[in-house]
């Protein structure tokens, strides 16, 4: 299903980044979620090597930026002796490796245009855990905890209809957010932590995510539900001169509801995030009986401030704390832009989250749509519900 609203949502930005940014002129990156029966866009023609004067047609070596199929006029053909055992003449050369990094494909290109002030890009998923023994939530007053997961990419990832699921393997981060709601105002803001890190979504699931059953002294048995995602996208961490902002698009579900809206959730946002520094005390109601295990190089960037941009080495350490402070929604606030500390080659950063959107929509339109947030985090979707975006009634 087309996402018209996020759409236009998505128009309301890039206007937004046009007003405040230095122009690309490039064309906007947005657009619907494709039809399932849309073939995918075709091939690059192979680029054709020059022939020097005097030079055969079979002596020009193929080129190693353009890999496609080799013709008989680009392989020369090996000398008898040389042939292995068993190999037939038609035989083609095995295929050189992709450069992937994580599951994931890169472009040095890609990266190279990618804003210097984008400190991290990857996915970004939402889930909630229902409350003891509730296994139908009716609203937000049923959810015992939110959290989210971000999983990083490589600066020049780029996505396309080949991509696939992501690898279960590829390290990711565990987000706590005890308020269960994100902040939607400026005049908001929530304490966050990292539960943990460097963790493959594989091990987040059999340790964290799955539900339990558990014996109690009075009440008997009873039931941890699983925990359920309800969202995905993809996330830029960017800085300003002063602050840091983590902004997402979502992608899936194709359509928000009443669920999403719930938990403080719209088609784009930002926050503005800080780390704190473990030095000093949090809040009574904040404070985690154990402080992170930064390394010395690590605490000394806080210095004596007790807030501080966020950075993501700062969130590679389990109990390490967070501030979220509610920015923009609809909209990618000031995490869209480089505030002109930018090369005049690289994009602003509104332009690359778009770009990767974009590129997400295409992947998922490939696999299961909105069920692909199962495929993604190692699940079988066949054995899950729908993506749920009401509540149950």
């Amino acid at each position: 299903m087309a996402r018209t609203s996020s759409r236009r949502a998505a128009q309301k930005a890039k206007d937004a980044i046009a007003t405040s940014a230095e122009p690309s002129g490039k064309p906007p990156q947005g657009k619907k979620r494709k039809a399932a029966t849309e073939k995918a866009p075709q091939p690059k023609k192979e680029k054709t090597e020059d022939i020097k004067p005097g030079q055969k047609p079979e002596d020009v070596a193929p080129s190693t930026t353009d890999i496609g199929p080799p013709t008989p006029e680009s392989v020369k053909a090996p000398a008898e002796t040389d042939k292995p055992s068993g190999t037939q003449p038609d035989e083609k050369p095995p295929k050189q490796p992709e450069n992937i990094e994580a599951g994931i494909h890169k472009s040095e290109a890609r990266e190279d245009v990618v804003p210097s002030n984008i400190l991290e890009k990857g996915f970004i998923y939402f889930f909630f855990r229902p409350r003891v023994n509730i296994e139908e939530p009716h609203s937000i007053g049923d959810i015992a905890r939110s959290f989210f997961v971000l999983r990083p990419a490589p600066l020049g990832a780029e996505f396309d209809r080949g991509q696939g699921p992501v690898a279960k393997d590829a390290r990711c981060r565990l987000m706590m957010l005890p308020k269960k709601k994100f902040p939607t105002s400026g005049k908001e803001r929530d304490m966050g932590f990292v539960e943990k890190a460097g963790q493959s979504m594989q091990a987040l699931h059999e340790n964290f995510i799955a539900g339990k059953a558990y014996q109690t002294k009075t009440a008997g048995e009873r039931h941890i539900e699983e925990a359920r995602p309800y969202a995905e996208g993809v996330y830029a961490l960017t800085s300003t001169p002063r602050a840091s902002h983590l902004a997402y698009i979502l992608t899936i579900p194709a359509e928000l509801g009443a669920v999403q809206e719930e938990f403080g959730l719209r088609e784009r946002g930002s926050w503005i995030v800080q780390s704190k520094n473990p030095k000093f005390p949090g809040p009574p109601a904040g404070q985690l009986p154990k402080n992170p295990e930064y390394p010395a190089q690590v605490l000394e960037k806080f210095g004596d401030l007790r807030w501080v941009p966020l950075k993501p080495e700062f969130l590679d350490y389990p109990n390490s704390q967070f501030l979220m402070i509610g920015e923009a929604q609809n909209d990618l606030g000031k995490a869209a832009t480089s505030q002109g500390e930018k090369q005049p080659h690289e994009e602003e950063p509104g332009e690359e989250l778009e770009k990767l959107e974009g590129e997400n929509e295409d992947r998922i339109d490939a696999l299961q749509g909105d069920a692909t947030v199962y495929q993604d985090l190692g699940f079988d979707a066949k054995s899950y519900p729908k993506l749920p975006t009401t509540w149950n009634t």
